[in-house]
């Protein structure tokens, strides 16, 4: 759907792109958001992203990846060059009521549930970048390694490593808590 509206825009039907804003926002400014723990920059980010993309559309080559790949790309680049100007990064307090909006509502959670989510936040948090990024883009994202491995830049194998690195990371950093 998403790359049918990309055509109608191609096509100089330009308000078909705010159904693609509109399809795409929750999973970029999510991801955004995990990367930076900043809702203001997440949405900065988010809007520059989604501009740039805009603006080069007739760069955006469909036989080499889907448009969410290539969103995604654009959206990491602006990610870790703000990144690498603003270390380290400061976490508030309130972004945590930033992150819900990106939850699906659940009338079952609990107080232990909320509490569980934010240790598993931290400790997603404290993976360096490269192994973060990834972690988030296909557990958070459900991005597939071949989309994650186009989006970064890296070989497929590099990939698995680094989201098996991931892994073992949160498992160490969480097995207290989870009782492992």
């Amino acid at each position: 759907m998403i790359e049918e509206w990309i055509e109608q825009c191609r096509k100089g039907q330009t308000r078909a792109y705010a159904r693609v804003v509109q399809a795409m926002q929750p999973k970029i400014l999510g991801f955004l958001y995990r990367m930076t723990q900043n809702r203001e920059l997440a949405e900065d980010l988010g809007q520059e992203a989604f501009f740039r993309a805009f603006r080069r559309l007739e760069n955006y080559d469909s036989e080499k990846s889907a448009f969410s790949t290539w969103l995604f790309t654009i959206a990491r680049n602006l990610c870790l060059d703000e990144l690498r100007k603003r270390r380290p990064v400061q976490i508030a307090l309130e972004e945590a009521d930033f992150q819900e909006s990106f939850r699906e509502e659940n009338p079952h959670r609990t107080a232990g549930d909320c509490e569980l989510e934010q240790k598993i936040m931290r400790a997603v948090d404290s993976l360096d970048e490269e192994f973060r990024e990834i972690f988030v883009l296909h557990e958070y994202e459900d991005l597939s390694l071949k989309e994650i491995a186009v989006i970064i830049g890296c070989p497929l194998g590099t990939i698995k490593s680094r989201l098996h690195r991931a892994r073992l990371h949160l498992q160490k950093k969480l097995a207290p808590v989870l009782c492992l």
